[in-house]
């Protein structure tokens, strides 16, 4: 059966409570991913002896991911969501298989290492958004919170068996840059694949021409317009602002307060995975719908913890701290997925989100650059101060949640006096 609706015109379909392919395909890609950036990251500095070609290769990369939000939130519009994803999954093969071509395993060339992870990063950057866009119309309503609970749990595996995995490639001594490549342009292919082997509905955009300026701006202005959303946008960007220095100061601790231990580092990142997929298993079972207010409250909880650990740091507490950290935070990246396809319309998905993780991506560099400034000198009261930035911004934002659900109901109220 069609639907149509003004220009667009959309194939309606029975939808599902759950989606394999939506699940493992991106997990399969971020696995790939992973694994080679491992790979990457180990050989350059063999081969260079520095770290200095790594800065380079990740700093072009910050820019192809803010470059990337902006072009997804136009492109996922204008597209059928499926192609886009499939598109952007067949590039990223193609970039790896000529790199792998192209590469000097000797010597490697600085232009297409940048070139390769540029590609990479922007497809990635493109991919993320159509399939948040896409399992709106694949996934029922009242299964969404539990189905994103479920694809952010399986995507957290990615960061606990590229170690695992990569450090075996690594050990083995039988893989250079061309082997890392071709194994990440498998995953993009099978990634690809299950894309293709989706049945999901068909959506046709009008025959007007997509204007990159106009549709920004009026996807800022239903963001701007729509309280919900608005305060979700900064939600997300005062998270990821305080989640670059956390990260960031993760290996300084292990450096200096843990005896320069690898194993500590490594352990910490473990259990922050860990944590994650915990707290995505815990939401999948959950059959309460998670508030914005239960989010934003989690956020809070965690800055006070924080707090405290700066005045009193030991290795148990920090680690227990990653384990806490990843539970939550994976709680809130899922629910508030779920919260922004409930309240946006299917034909803005890409907009809202392309903008929404323009300045969830925008906002990390800053956290790097503030942090990596003064760690050194807080040491472990770099905790203390995370935690107030999210204790004053979530604060806040419950405030304006709170005031902003109040008007919606005086609103209402007036409206039905009337």
């Amino acid at each position: 059966m069609r639907l149509v609706h003004g220009c667009d015109i959309i194939v309606v379909m029975q939808k599902h409570r759950f989606s394999i392919q939506l699940v493992l395909s991106p997990f399969i890609s971020q696995l790939g991913s992973a694994i080679y950036l491992l790979g990457l990251n180990w050989l350059v500095v063999k081969q260079t002896g520095d770290t200095k070609l790594i800065g380079l290769i990740t700093g072009v990369g910050g820019i192809m991911f803010f470059l990337g939000d902006f072009l997804a939130a136009i492109i996922v519009d204008h597209h059928d969501r499926k192609r886009v994803m499939i598109g952007c999954n067949t590039i990223a093969a193609a970039i790896c298989v000529l790199g792998a071509v192209l590469i000097d395993p000797s010597a490697p060339q600085t232009w297409l290492l940048i070139l390769i992870t540029s590609v990479l990063d922007l497809m990635t950057t493109i991919n993320f958004p159509a399939a948040k866009a896409i399992t709106p119309d694949i996934i029922e309503a009242p299964a969404l919170q539990r189905f994103n609970a479920i694809a952010n749990a399986v995507f957290s595996m990615a960061s606990i068996l590229s170690p695992l995995i990569g450090g075996l490639l690594l050990s083995s001594g039988r893989l250079g840059f061309q082997g890392f490549l071709l194994i990440n342009a498998g995953s993009y292919i099978v990634a690809a694949l299950l894309v293709w082997s989706l049945n999901s509905p068909v959506f046709k955009p009008g025959k007007d021409a997509s204007d990159p300026i106009k549709d920004t701006i009026y996807g800022l202005k239903y963001v701007v317009g729509n309280h919900q959303l608005a305060l979700m946008m900064l939600a997300l960007g005062a998270f990821n602002f305080c989640a670059a220095g956390f990260l960031l100061a993760a290996p300084y601790m292990a450096d200096h307060l843990y005896a320069g231990r690898p194993s500590a580092y490594s352990t910490f990142l473990l259990i922050n995975a860990c944590g994650g997929l915990l707290g995505g298993a815990v939401l999948s079972m959950q059959r309460q719908r998670v508030s914005v207010m239960q989010v934003y409250t989690e956020q809070l909880i965690i800055g006070v913890l924080m707090v405290g650990l700066g005045f009193h740091l030991t290795h148990a507490l920090w680690l227990a701290l990653a384990l806490i950290n990843g539970f939550v935070n994976s709680q809130m990246f899922s629910s508030v997925a779920t919260l922004m396809q409930g309240m946006t319309p299917r034909e803005l998905l890409g907009r809202v989100f392309g903008l929404i993780f323009l300045v969830y991506d925008g906002v990390q560099p800053l956290g790097n650059f503030f942090f990596g400034q003064f760690i050194k000198t807080w040491g472990a009261h770099t905790y203390s101060v995370l935690g107030a930035i999210l204790v004053l911004s979530f604060t806040l934002l419950i405030w304006a949640t709170r005031r902003a659900q109040r008007r919606a109901k005086g609103g209402r109220s007036d409206a039905t006096a009337q």
